[in-house]
């Protein structure tokens, strides 16, 4: 009769609960290493479409892609980590058109003034305008967001891979 005999496993299962619990940092660094390679990306992209202003003080939109980095509190697992990459910061500002209205019930002609003033536009409204489109005012939709994240999937899938076998080497795995 064939015996079987296992030397080790104890060491083997107590290193597979460590790899099934990542730290919080593993999972950081994790996160933003895919993000990095995503950032590049997007920018990439939005330069390929010409989707910059540079007659002003550079390209708003490019320089405007950041990194978030959330922490959400779940109540069974623990907080669950996530990066969020959207374009932040005020693009520019432009003036509103002065109008001149007349109050509906006047009976002197009595007018009043609308706008004139100067409304902040921020980024995030841009990139969206330029991923969606506005039909209304014959912007077409580009979809630069979602095609450099298309684009950048494998890289990225592959850069957060190099950061876990490292922390897999460190734990001689």
């Amino acid at each position: 009769m064939a015996t079987f005999s296992v030397d080790g496993l104890g060491d083997f299962m107590l290193s597979m609960q460590q790899v099934a619990e990542l730290p919080g940092e593993v999972i950081d660094e994790i996160l933003e290493a895919g993000s990095e390679v995503v950032i590049k990306a997007q920018k990439d992209e939005l330069l390929a479409l010409g989707l910059y202003d540079n007659e002003s003080n550079g390209p708003h939109l490019v320089d405007s892609i950041k990194l978030h980095k959330k922490l959400h509190a779940t109540f069974a697992d623990g907080p669950s980590r996530y990066v969020l990459i959207y374009p932040t910061g005020k693009h520019g500002q432009y003036n509103r058109r002065l109008r001149t209205k007349t109050y509906k019930n006047s009976k002197h002609g009595r007018t009043y003034t609308v706008g004139g003033d100067q409304k902040a536009t921020s980024s995030s409204e841009v990139g969206f305008i330029h991923e969606y489109g506005a039909p209304r005012r014959n912007i077409p939709a580009k979809h630069w967001m979602q095609n450099a994240n298309e684009k950048s999937a494998a890289a990225t899938t592959a850069a957060q891979a190099a950061v876990y076998n490292k922390f897999l080497e460190s734990k001689n795995l």
